[in-house]
């Protein structure tokens, strides 16, 4: 190895350690405000943000700008903008507000981190859990918990009549293209999961917890963790109709295998 790529591993690894920190630090800050996520107001129709969303996002941006301070964020609160060269930093400060507003413990925090086209770091922390799920380019995938360091691995379920499914969708009037391809996948699976957190649902692919997840909607700062921790657990992750999965995809389909991912693919272009 040389010099100049030990030095870039150095600096990959202290940012990963970074990212791990940061998904800790808001982690605490959840469970100081469980069960008190303050005033609660909805953005959209059913669409909330709780007090708790805004100290989080504030904790992150602030951590991030003082470390990184050339670096683009993009965040759910407050937005911002995708770098085309250096790093972005893919910020949901609360993923799973509706939950975490009725104190049901399936929520988390998710960070990424994105240079060009590339997820080179992620990390979902879920706090009422214990765990912290991370996964760095071409390092593999890891959940924290209790101390200790555990590498992920999917599962190694094949068809979809055994598979667990996880998905939280919606089919708005303007995006309706896989409505039914989806609605035979739920009736061809063995078991499906409605958690209220797509980065919780990504991570528990990457985990073996599901075999397959999906989503409608791309919000990347949700998506980006799923992309990277799936794909460095061994998983296949594209966008709806089989290609790349990038940022401005329409959805996001992990899957264990490549078996069940083309199974679930032709389901999908039945439409």
């Amino acid at each position: 190895m040389s010099t100049s790529d030990s030095s870039s591993e150095a600096s990959s690894e202290e940012l990963h350690h970074f990212v791990r920190d940061l998904a800790r630090q808001v982690c605490e800050l959840q469970l100081l405000r469980y069960e008190a996520p303050g005033e609660i107001k909805e953005k959209a129709p059913k669409d909330l943000v709780t007090e708790v969303d805004l100290l989080c996002e504030e904790l992150l941006i602030s951590r991030i700008s003082e470390r990184y301070p050339n670096d683009a964020i993009l965040s759910e609160e407050s937005g911002g903008k995708i770098s085309p060269t250096g790093h972005t930093w893919l910020l949901d400060p609360l993923d799973g507000t509706a939950n975490f507003s009725r104190a049901n413990p399936i929520f988390c925090t998710c960070i990424s981190v994105v240079e060009g086209k590339k997820v080179k770091h992620a990390a979902v922390g879920a706090p009422r859990l214990g765990d912290i799920y991370h996964a760095r380019l071409g390092a593999g995938s890891f959940r924290d918990s209790g101390g200790k360091t555990y590498a992920l691995r999917v599962g190694e379920t094949e068809e979809l009549e055994h598979a667990f499914v996880g998905a939280d969708v919606s089919f708005p009037p303007a995006n309706q293209t896989h409505k039914n391809g989806i609605l035979r996948l739920f009736r061809s699976c063995w078991q499906l999961r409605s958690l209220g957190s797509a980065g919780i649902r990504g991570a528990w692919v990457a985990a073996g917890y599901l075999d397959l997840c999906i989503g409608t909607r791309n919000t990347v700062w949700d998506y980006a963790p799923t992309a990277l921790l799936v794909s460095e657990a061994g998983g296949h992750v594209t966008d709806l109709a089989g290609g790349p999965w990038t940022y401005d995809s329409g959805g996001l389909l992990a899957t264990n295998n490549t078996a069940l991912h083309a199974e679930v693919l032709k389901i999908l272009a039945e439409d």
